[in-house]
């Protein structure tokens, strides 16, 4: 019992810190929300709970709404779409499948704490996935290192964002594609017995089949991805094809497949195509790639390979639709690895160049595969989104955890752990062996304790970081959370069921309890829009507070062509006041 306790050691302790960051993690959303009451501080998450809980719920992912017609369609939060008064997701189904399929199991209740869950799931197969890369000691570290880290924790609270499902479900396929792949010869070393195990043929035609069905379910959380997974997962394959053989292969890719099937078909029910999703953007290119691919392999069919050139940049061109911008990418790789992260930059690079010496004195093929994917991910990563502009803070000139860039660079940030642990290590240990006369048992354990400091400082300094280290921090969110929610509590008291709100930022807080239009007023698509509801629908508006001369203002110089009169209701807080639109023929008494 003694010998398995301490085998098993680095396990029980990362999974009690899984227990622990599950706990931390879930709590936010425990004392922010109620059952009356569940809001997000993100569009994108609003509507990934929405149809979460609707599949849940109905099996559906689309919902009607007549006064999406009438309104030319303006009637609907972000993130969402409307066609022709059907209101359908416009992000990628995976996470709203997922959780939805849960939550018809365990209940919608469920649904704010799966994301934490996950997260504490994918610390304990991070700490197993680099144990079998690296080392225990390594591994135990990375688990440490990512059960802190500012990013994965800020995620895991907003837990309706796809990352860090998206990061968990991948590390889960890795960790199996690695167990399917197997040892030569796995030894396992007890005091005075030493034997050696080697999994069963079926078993690691098991794991590969599983290993693509996580993989597969990563790939619909974030399909987006498959720019940099691709090419990984072809390295993979260049550098184990003997060892994977083709079986595996062959199930690995079934579990894939299998694994997207249900988006396969809620793209077909929504969207009208199997490969078509809700980002209108993204469907152009794939049909314009589509278009270039056939018409690239009909030139090599033909012989007409100096054409090749004019497809290859319509591709690359569809590929980086947003464009490619590599000046800005590096300032945001500045901005949001070298100086929101420098310890694990720095750290990471020094562990790179310690595992390099390794692999030059003692050559091991798991290394440099792990370094070009690596290096590929990391630049593919930096500059496919780097070059996109990106403005989550209302400040543009503030780099924030709230970024965008923090979830999209989780990948690279993984990366670097491993690294950063192994260095952490080499460094004790080679400061605490240098120079001393005590015995190696002694050394071992001072090193120990050196990296239990650093890894201990790190930590702490992550926590201060994720939850004051600027505006969008933990403890702030928290606070505005709260006072948000006498704010909306107020507007949904003051304003029917039935009605729309005209609001700039606050969709996200009154859908769905009420329909929402984005923009301000005055805006003359807008205004036409609401000229027409206004026959049917209370209509308010919810903004920054207007004076007495712009309400005159507005009622005499723009609203009377639209027929619509504008009276507030009450001033709501110290910023913004809710004002009604009455429909009011030719703007006269």
């Amino acid at each position: 019992m003694k010998t398995l306790l301490l085998k098993f050691s680095s396990l029980i302790i990362v999974s009690l810190l899984a227990i622990v960051f599950f706990v931390a993690t879930s709590s936010f959303n425990y004392i922010t929300q109620d059952q009356n009451y569940v809001k997000w501080s993100s569009p994108d998450e609003t509507a990934n709970y929405f149809f979460s809980k609707r599949f849940a719920e109905t099996k559906e992912l689309a919902i009607f709404d007549p006064a999406a017609i009438v309104g030319d369609n303006m009637v609907m939060p972000r993130s969402l779409r409307s066609d022709f008064g059907w209101l359908k997701p416009v992000s990628f189904l995976g996470i709203v499948l997922t959780y939805g399929t849960i939550a018809s199991w365990l209940g919608v209740v469920v649904i704010p704490f799966l994301t934490p869950f996950f997260a504490a799931l994918g610390i304990i197969i991070f700490y197993l996935l680099i144990r079998r890369l690296f080392s225990s000691r390594v591994a135990l570290l990375s688990a440490f290192l990512l059960a802190s880290f500012p990013v994965y924790i800020y995620y895991s609270v907003r837990s309706l964002f796809h990352n860090v499902l998206f990061i968990v479900l991948l590390l889960i396929g890795f960790y199996l594609i690695v167990l399917a792949l197997g040892d030569r010869k796995e030894k396992i070393k007890q005091k005075f017995i030493s034997f050696s195990i080697k999994l069963p043929t079926w078993l690691s035609w098991v794991l590969a089949f599983l290993a693509g069905l996580f993989t597969g379910l990563a790939v619909i959380t974030r399909t987006s991805e498959l720019l940099w997974l691709l090419p990984s997962f072809i390295i993979i394959w260049l550098f184990y094809a003997r060892r994977l053989g083709v079986g595996k292969l062959v199930l690995f890719l079934a579990g894939l497949i299998i694994a997207c099937l249900p988006v396969l078909y809620w793209n077909k029910v929504l969207y009208n195509a199997f490969l078509h999703g809700g980002y209108n953007e993204m469907n152009r290119s794939l049909d314009e790639i589509s278009s270039a691919s056939g018409e690239l392999v009909k030139l090599t069919w033909r012989g007409q390979l100096e054409s090749y050139r004019v497809y290859l940049e319509k591709i690359g061109q569809q590929i980086f639709y947003f464009g490619f911008n590599a000046r800005q990418s590096m300032a945001m790789f500045k901005h949001y690895v070298v100086d929101m992260f420098p310890w694990l930059l720095y750290l990471g690079l020094g562990g790179w160049f310690i595992l390099l010496g390794q692999n030059i004195r003692h050559f091991q093929k798991k290394y440099l595969v792990y370094t070009l994917v690596g290096v590929i991910l990391g630049a593919i990563l930096v500059f496919y989104y780097g070059s996109w502009l990106f403005n989550d803070n209302p400040d543009p000139n503030r780099f924030t955890i709230g970024n965008s860039y923090t979830r999209y660079w989780l990948p690279i940030y993984l990366m670097l752990m491993p690294l950063a642990a192994l260095a952490i290590i080499q460094v004790s240990r080679a400061v605490c062996f240098i120079g001393s006369q005590a015995k190696n048992r002694i050394k071992l354990l001072l090193a120990s304790g050196l990296q239990a400091v650093v890894v201990l400082i790190i930590m702490a300094s992550s926590l201060i970081f994720v939850l004051y280290g600027s505006e969008e921090g933990l403890a702030y969110l928290y606070y505005n959370n709260k006072l948000e929610k006498i704010s909306v509590e107020k507007v949904l008291s003051l304003t029917e069921p039935e009605s729309i709100i005209i609001t700039r930022y606050y969709d996200k807080f009154f859908f769905p309890e009420r329909r929402v239009i984005m923009g301000t007023i005055p805006d003359q698509e807008l205004l036409t829009a609401v000229g027409k509801l206004s026959q049917y629908y209370p209509i308010y508006y919810y903004n920054f507070h207007l004076n007495e001369a712009d309400v005159v203002y507005l009622n005499n110089r723009k609203l009377p062509e639209y027929n619509l009169e504008m009276e507030i209701i009450k001033k709501i807080n110290s910023n913004f006041g809710l004002y009604q639109l009455h429909y009011h023929p030719y703007g006269q008494d």
